[in-house]
């Protein structure tokens, strides 16, 4: 039996400490997707994963799974006082110490972690032999994922504002309907996003892809205008399955670049993103770049299946409005009798300034 294969049989864990499923009784929805959008069982196992952090885990909480497998979930553990990672690294490093430091014929017995976490207990399932090279493997492969329940219901209530819009684009050059939802994955449907990385808007697009809008912009970056980052996104996205030939791998190439998708393909000699995540080795191809294809298909069925994973979210009437000359948030709350504060959330401005021709999403109660 192999490393990996020893790893997941004994590795399957079941913890008391992880959430409940959704309130309703009902059974969850299946996982369906249209033909060009191929799940295999693998795949599945990463599309639940995906489904689990965008509707049960809070963001106040990270859930620690093993980084290869994510099958394999440790626990939810929720944030400190203030919100840092401290404590959920405290807990990490428990769950490391007890598979680096139990003996071989103990390893699947419960674990024992210092009486401060004495909730995190877990029991394997399936006993096999786990030896020290697994279980070092294991330890060093405990990655911590914050929650995003809030932020994924924020982004259904925003959605509301581009959906229409970004569906008539991708009509227009005849791509499937369900990338509208890729801006859950990149966005949450904030246009004034900003990574770390430098990706901005919706689309978080890169200022290497979004060179020929930049070019022919003068003043506020257009990759912020929902509709000129739209069309550019679309036609990003067109070529990438050009040439690539099929989804799976255009929208991993949306993450990871045309470039290296080509590159890890002919590494493996497959079209298959399933033979590629398990094949492919590079220090740039790592956790995103696996899991962006499963994180996409787990947007498109947590936002169309929205009533069954948050029955409670009932978006209030909406006005869409575009600003005019002159605006301010102070005019057009006064004008539509809400406050700034309101326009603000609902359209996550924060200090962005309001720019003639901007769409704003007005929700009245």
């Amino acid at each position: 039996m192999s490393t990996h294969v020893a790893k997941t049989c004994v590795m399957l864990l079941l913890f008391a400490g992880c959430p409940a499923p959704p309130a309703s009784a009902a059974a969850p929805p299946p996982l369906r997707f249209a033909r060009h959008f191929p799940v295999s069982q693998a795949m599945e196992e990463r599309v639940q994963f995906w489904v689990r952090v965008f509707t049960q885990v809070s963001q106040a909480e990270a859930l620690l799974h093993d980084r290869d497998d994510v099958r394999v979930v440790y626990d939810v553990v929720p944030f400190g006082p203030d919100g840092a990672w401290g404590s959920v690294e405290v807990v990490r490093a428990s769950y490391r110490h007890a598979l680096l430091t139990r003996g071989v014929t103990d390893l699947y017995r419960p674990f024992v972690v210092p009486p401060v976490d004495r909730r995190h207990l877990g029991a394997f399932i399936t006993p096999q032999a786990f030896g020290p090279s697994a279980a070092i493997r294991a330890g060093d492969n405990i990655r911590a994922q914050r929650g995003l329940k809030e932020v994924f219901s924020a982004g259904l209530m925003r959605a509301e504002l581009y959906l229409p819009a970004i569906r008539k684009v991708l009509r227009s050059y005849r791509l499937p309907s369900e990338l509208a939802y890729l801006p859950h994955v990149e966005s949450s449907f904030n246009p004034n996003a900003v990574s770390h990385a430098g990706a901005v808007g919706l689309w978080q697009l890169t200022s290497a892809t979004a060179q020929p809008l930049l070019q022919s912009s003068a003043g506020s970056d257009p990759r912020l205008d929902p509709e000129r980052s739209t069309n550019l996104a679309t036609r990003h996205l067109a070529r990438a399955f050009a040439v690539l030939g099929n989804w799976p791998l255009a929208l991993t190439a949306y993450n990871y670049g045309v470039a290296g998708t080509l590159r890890a393909r002919q590494a493996v000699g497959s079209d298959s993103l399933d033979d590629i995540i398990r094949g492919y080795e590079s220090e740039r191809f790592g956790f995103a770049s696996k899991n962006f294809y499963a994180e996409f298909l787990a947007a498109v069925h947590v936002a169309t299946n929205a009533s069954f994973y948050f029955p409670g979210l009932k978006p209030a009437p909406l006005l869409r409005y575009v600003v005019r000359p002159g605006d301010s948030l102070w005019t057009i709350a006064r004008k539509h009798r809400v406050s700034v504060r309101a326009l603000v959330a609902a359209n996550n401005l924060g200090a962005t300034k309001l720019r003639a021709g901007q769409r704003i999403l007005i929700r009245r109660s």
